[in-house]
């Protein structure tokens, strides 16, 4: 039975293993990277040559305010769980909770 076992994940692991090679050199002629797969495989050496190229995304501010009062409102609604769970009132907090909430509201209408 175990033998069974070991026999049926070294085969599973030998698929897994031949099919991702496969993906590699699929994914090395499709792409810009000059990767010669075969002589690694061959006992050569392994050649990578990668034009350097960097792609900036513009990201607006209206979006990175947002996401950053999402954050602290989240943050915010997560203590006051746990302070509502042990029986304290933080009226600084929830007013904070309020005000971040009715901003974003403001935002999205």
């Amino acid at each position: 039975m175990q033998d069974k076992k070991t026999l049926t994940w070294f085969a599973a692991s030998l698929a897994f293993a031949l099919v991702s090679a496969q993906a590699v050199v699929q994914i090395s002629k499709d792409s810009d990277l000059d990767i010669n797969i075969n002589s690694s495989f061959g006992g050569g050496t392994l050649t990578c040559i990668q034009q350097s190229s960097t792609i900036h995304v513009p990201r607006p501010l209206v979006l990175v305010e947002r996401a950053k009062l999402k954050a602290r409102l989240a943050n915010l609604l997560r203590e006051s769980l746990y302070d509502d769970a042990n029986g304290i009132v933080n009226i600084a907090q929830e007013r904070e909770t309020k005000k971040l909430a009715n901003k974003l509201r403001r935002e999205t209408d």
